[in-house]
């Protein structure tokens, strides 16, 4: 039986394990490259686009997005001219689940880069058709979405990646390898701040006509129906609860993958949050939450991680100047403060130091900064890349779903705390459950019924 026959054999979708060895078969056809879908060319796609039109591992057999007025506004641009050439000839869509069906033998792959709240939606239509899966950060808009996602994609056998590109490269290896030499002693705390703000004031107001080029209700996609605005309508929509994640889903993945990953920093205990005053429709447009995590690596067994955003920073940081907290290019930063040093890096992942330049020279001299002993990923910055390639390979990339769930978990806690400001809220991730605030419990799962026509059939909410 070949694959294909295999998978269309198997009626009840998350009951039957995919072998890795078969989806491995289908990759490594005639041609030896991964046959992938783009949703969300117009947007954030730009990127994936540009990875996957210049690696030897892929090919683009199908383009999707409801947005045609900023398909051809994004590809006007000079920058951007180039690849559309490339495009030609390539089907369009505008829903996924047509083009899924229409295309299901072409398809092997499906990279996802559309609005968060459609994230989990679109991965488990994916998944249900057998297909590899990259989608952008964060992973989903709910820890329900992110937890049942992994357990489809783990179930099904597909190869899949979070697009957080910082993964990929070596920071958080260089840091764990700095971290077990000793250099730094043990952990104290983490601090990470961005200058991301995202919320809304007032509610978006309606904006009349719809865009002729824009299919509205596909954007929807399983949320409820509310009447179109530009407000949030391409691209401010992650400063709405119903949609986004707020300034902390958009940059975490980012800021806080190294000391997740250098520590194995698991999930949080206990959170607490300060925040901007903030709306039941709006994430707050400025943000400080402290995250206690029980971690054999932290000072007395713990670390305490705080993240600010919406241009707030921390007053101040062990071993850090007053000049330099307050340096206005230091608008996006973060530190990791030791026993005995602190550290630093910038937000993208490159750049490892220590803020006492001087104590770096002499263990330098020295000869103690250690070699680089953790396995280097090959597509440094390059999720994409990395995942296409994995695919052809039969190998799992570094931040498949098992990884990126519980790290986007991670991020979304942070969110619920600011709705619940001031407020210390103690985890129980084994329960998903907030046991001495079970109000909290709520946000776990999303706030209003999904439109199930946006889902596989055999998805159960």
């Amino acid at each position: 039986m070949d694959r294909r026959s295999f998978i269309k054999g198997s009626a009840a979708f998350g009951s039957v394990l995919i072998l890795p060895s078969l989806l491995k078969a289908k990759v490594q056809g005639a041609n030896s490259r991964l046959g992938v879908a783009v949703i969300g060319w117009g947007g954030q796609g730009v990127a994936t686009i540009r990875t996957l039109l210049g690696s030897p591992d892929a090919r683009i057999v199908a383009l999707c997005d409801v947005d045609e007025d900023r398909v051809a506004a994004t590809y006007s641009k000079e920058h951007t001219k180039k690849w559309l050439t490339k495009l030609e000839g390539i089907p369009r869509f505008s829903d996924y689940r047509v083009m899924l069906d229409k295309m299901d033998k072409d398809i092997d792959a499906v990279a996802v880069c559309t609005p968060d709240h459609s994230h989990y939606p679109i991965c488990a239509w994916a998944i249900a058709k057998g297909k590899h899966v990259f989608c952008e950060k964060p992973l989903t808009r709910t820890i329900w979405e992110s937890r049942e996602i992994r357990r489809l994609a783990e179930e099904a056998g597909v190869y899949t990646q979070m697009g957080n590109q910082v993964h990929t490269n070596d920071a958080w290896r260089t840091i764990r390898e700095w971290f077990d030499s000793g250099i730094m002693g043990e952990v104290e705390d983490i601090y990470a701040w961005t200058n991301r703000s995202w919320g809304f004031d007032t509610p978006p107001q309606p904006t009349l006509p719809i865009p002729k080029g824009l299919q509205y209700n596909l954007w929807l996609n399983v949320a409820q129906q509310r009447p179109y605005s530009k407000d949030f309508v391409p691209f401010h929509w992650r400063g709405l609860r119903e949609f986004g994640t707020g300034s902390a889903g958009d940059m975490a993945c980012h800021f806080l993958d190294n000391p997740y990953s250098a520590f194995n920093l698991g999930l949080p205990y206990k959170i607490a949050s300060d925040v901007l005053p903030s709306k039941d429709f709006s994430w707050p447009k400025a943000a400080s939450i402290d995250m206690f995590f029980k971690n054999k690596y932290g000072k007395d067994g713990e670390i305490r991680l705080h993240w600010y955003d919406g241009l707030r920073r921390p007053s101040e940081i062990k071993g850090v100047s007053e000049a330099e907290l307050k340096d206005p290019k230091n608008d996006n930063a973060i530190y990791i403060v030791g026993t005995k040093h602190t550290m630093t890096f910038l937000y993208t992942g490159s750049g490892v130091k220590l803020v006492d330049r001087n104590a770096q020279i002499e263990l330098m001299k020295a000869g103690k900064i250690p070699p680089k002993t953790i396995p280097r990923n090959r597509f440094p910055y390059n999720p994409q890349g990395d995942w296409a390639n994995a695919c052809v390979e039969g190998r799992m990339p570094e931040s498949n779903f098992s990884y990126a769930a519980p790290f986007t978990e991670l991020a979304l806690l942070s969110m619920i705390s600011c709705i619940h400001p001031n407020v210390e809220l103690f985890y129980d991730a084994e329960k998903m459950s907030f046991k001495n605030y079970p109000d909290a419990d709520k946000f776990t799962r999303s706030l209003y019924d999904y439109r199930k026509e946006f889902l596989p059939s055999a998805i159960k909410i």
